[in-house]
């Protein structure tokens, strides 16, 4: 993730003169913005059952995407013309569909699965691009909290997990006439970590208590988003 910023910057500034940056360089900005987003996210997840002697008899896969609308916030520092550091806070839970097992399980039940990633947080650079006025590109890495919510017959519960990945996006920023204000456009991609969870079963044991419940995992990659970006902002010390 380091190189790809590097090299973003190093492409971006190296068309930039030294007279027109130099300038800049002691000038500061904070930027504060809203926005609303829409993303269309995607993942693959293998599901792995043993029976009491911890050996694998089921195993099967899923690929599944689906769109959720959401809001966030964020703050940057302005650094010069060119070049700003950004944090992103998404205060509203993005929200898979729940997906209903195709048949029931040992207590005669069908499972219910969904998962909310929460407190997605991003950090990343902001570079305006020179000769095109008002496009930006950014990259940066992302955090997030998987809370996994089931409904089982069995009992049994998956643990929560926390995963994190980067970020790249490309957009376009116009201040509205001569105030601090303005708006933006926003297009983006982030892929996340490969996550892993099960169902707290220990391998090669039976829990008897819970209908006679083996252990099961989960294992989910892939994890990616194309996300469309629309924000108010908001710029003391305009350069």
């Amino acid at each position: 993730m380091k190189k790809i910023i590097t090299t973003i910057a190093f492409i971006a500034l190296s068309t930039v003169s030294v007279k027109a940056v130099g300038p800049s360089l002691g000038m500061f900005s904070v930027t504060a913005g809203l926005a609303a987003n829409q993303g269309v996210f995607g993942a693959s997840a293998t599901e792995t059952t043993e029976n009491g002697a911890g050996v694998v008899y089921q195993k099967k896969t899923e690929h599944g995407v689906f769109t959720d609308g959401y809001t966030s916030q964020f703050v940057e520092l302005g650094i010069g013309n060119w070049v700003s550091l950004g944090y992103e806070h998404t205060p509203d839970s993005i929200t898979t569909p729940t997906n209903t097992t195709r048949q029931n399980d040992v207590n005669g039940q069908k499972a219910n699965v969904s998962v909310d990633f929460n407190d997605m947080n991003t950090k990343y650079v902001k570079l305006n691009l020179p000769y095109f006025t008002g496009m930006y590109i950014k990259a940066g890495s992302v955090e997030t909290d998987l809370d996994i919510k089931e409904v089982m017959g069995s009992g049994s519960t998956y643990a929560n997990k926390s995963t994190s990945g980067s970020m790249m996006g490309l957009g376009y920023s116009k201040f509205i006439k001569e105030t601090g204000f303005g708006f933006r456009v926003e297009t983006s991609y982030l892929e996340l970590d490969n996550v892993t969870t099960n169902n707290g079963i220990a391998k090669g044991t039976v829990n008897a208590a819970v209908g006679s419940v083996n252990h099961n995992e989960v294992a989910a990659k892939n994890l990616e988003g194309l996300q469309a970006k629309i924000a108010l902002t908001y710029t003391f010390g305009k350069n």
